[in-house]
């Protein structure tokens, strides 16, 4: 019975922390709508993104994104910064987060 509980606990722990990696992956669509900004916006004055390059390169690293996973969110984040022309605002919120991201 001892050994039924703790594999039932075991078992629902895994899908939290399966939950939990999944969220963490898709959250990194703003990292990538980030890192394609200057082109996308066509930014002329954008600061460096090597810092954003390698912080993003360390999450993926982290929380095991694959190539196709990687591939997949960054053609949803470019969709999702062409849907919406407000994103390419040089005074909006997406610029800002940018401009912190590459100090």
């Amino acid at each position: 019975m001892k050994k039924m509980i703790l594999a039932s606990v075991c078992l629902l722990a895994s899908f939290g922390a399966a939950h939990e990696a999944r969220a963490q992956k898709e959250a990194m669509g703003m990292f990538y709508e980030m890192q394609l900004a200057p082109t996308v916006c066509k930014w002329n004055d954008a600061a460096d993104h090597k810092k954003l390059d390698a912080s993003i390169a360390a999450q993926e690293k982290g929380l095991s994104v694959s190539a196709s996973e990687r591939a997949a969110m960054m053609k949803t984040a470019e969709a999702d910064l062409k849907a919406d022309p407000s994103n390419c605002d040089k005074d909006g919120m997406l610029r800002m987060m940018y401009n912190e991201a590459v100090k």
